[in-house]
């Protein structure tokens, strides 16, 4: 059995053969591929979409998948020689001194950047003799590395004694209570890569503090907009607590049946997503939702939002009392025992933002018909391949 991957960070093929590449039939995106010289006649043989870069690693190296942090004690405690290859950033310490860089025993090359103190950047060829090198010198502020999604917070920002360098791989997210006078107090210079969400009125201190953002993407939520940073369903009921919010959203909306046009009083909705809503608010919800990128979906008496992944038989569609509209915003398999015309009685409309996939070829021309908006795909599932697949893999190993 073959496998099909998605993404991976770091391909290792130190160890790797011809026997164990067999196994994978093919891999879409590589960020970086470590070979050693031997094993080169390897890398023709690799089914690959897009490849970052390949690396030749000599004899000796290991490998250190995280950034690395070197100081005085470290570089004390080597006795014998040391060969790394660091798939990260290395972090050398205040209190490492130019002649342990001069006569130390380890031997570095570096994929990311190089956090190094002022004094020491001209004593680095030492310790790392290959490669190019970006270097970014630092004084007296204290360096912070997060990853994932990180929220800046008062407390912090309070936690530090020195002003702070921050580097952040992935979502930054500053929330609307963030003191800003402490931000531009404790923050020395700030570092994404990834995406960033901030308020209106926080977009000139960010900037004032931003380093490297040329990697990132800036998302700027007007002020007196309240965020919502997960799908919302409201009823009747739960309305109430919106009357004359304005909301702002990238994740679905879902306003159920039961809400009147009275009780619509949402003062405005700014959203890069969905909003689901019956058919006598459409005219409402367009009002108060003027980006052009906002998806309205409206329903007659039923709907189904499908987030993650569901089966459906002829017999669970056979169920149904009434035609349902089916909104799939994840992965709807369609079984192969639905027929046609149960297909055609039993979905009123058909709206695809994620996946559809179908095991009856058949069901194609139905399925068709029922369509409304096609933003995602539909998979033929009728000829099972005999393989499996991942998606995303940080290091793979061969």
């Amino acid at each position: 059995m073959t496998q099909r991957i998605g993404n991976v960070g770091l391909l290792n093929l130190m160890n790797a053969t011809e026997k164990s590449l067999q196994d994978v039939e093919r891999i879409e995106n590589i960020g970086m591929i470590l070979y050693p010289k031997e094993k080169a006649y390897l890398l023709p043989k690799l089914n690959v979409g897009n490849i970052g870069q390949c690396v030749e690693l000599p004899k000796g190296y290991q490998v250190v998948n995280s950034n690395l942090h070197v100081d005085q004690a470290y570089f004390q405690s080597l006795t014998e020689e040391v060969k790394l290859f660091v798939n990260g950033n290395l972090i050398v310490e205040q209190d490492v001194q130019a002649d342990e860089l001069k006569n130390s025993l380890l031997e570095l090359r570096v994929s990311g950047s190089i956090y190094c103190p002022d004094h020491l950047t001209g004593s680095l060829f030492h310790i790392i003799s290959y490669g190019a090198m970006d270097v970014e010198s630092y004084g007296e502020e204290e360096l912070r590395f997060e990853n994932g999604h990180f929220e800046l917070t008062n407390a912090y920002l309070h936690s530090a004694d020195l002003a702070i360098r921050l580097t952040v791989n992935g979502k930054l997210r500053l929330p609307v209570d963030l003191d800003m006078a402490l931000f531009q107090q404790k923050i020395h210079q700030i570092d994404v890569n990834g995406k960033v969400r901030l308020y209106e009125s926080q977009e000139t201190n960010f900037y004032k503090k931003a380093g490297s953002l040329s990697s990132s993407k800036v998302e700027v939520i007007p002020d007196g907009y309240l965020q919502l940073t997960k799908p919302l369903r409201v009823n009747s009921r739960s309305i109430k607590r919106f009357q004359g919010k304005k909301l702002y959203t990238n994740k679905p909306l879902i306003i159920e049946a039961d809400v009147t046009r009275d009780a619509f009083s949402i003062a405005s909705i700014h959203s890069t997503s969905i909003v689901i809503c019956p058919e006598e608010l459409e005219d409402l919800v367009y009002e108060t939702a003027p980006l052009l990128e906002t998806e309205v979906l409206s329903y007659e008496d039923r709907f189904l939002f499908i987030e993650g992944e569901e089966r459906w038989t002829n017999e669970q569609l056979e169920a149904l009392d009434h035609p349902t509209a089916f909104i799939v915003d994840g992965q709807l398999i369609i079984d192969d025992s639905v027929t046609p015309e149960v297909l055609s009685s039993k979905i009123k409309s058909l709206d695809i933002l994620g996946i559809v996939a179908v095991e009856n070829p058949s069901l194609k021309g139905s399925l068709q018909q029922v369509i409304r908006v096609n933003t995602g795909m539909i998979k033929d599932e009728g000829m099972k391949a005999k393989d499996s697949s991942l998606g995303n893999l940080g290091e793979l190993m061969l």
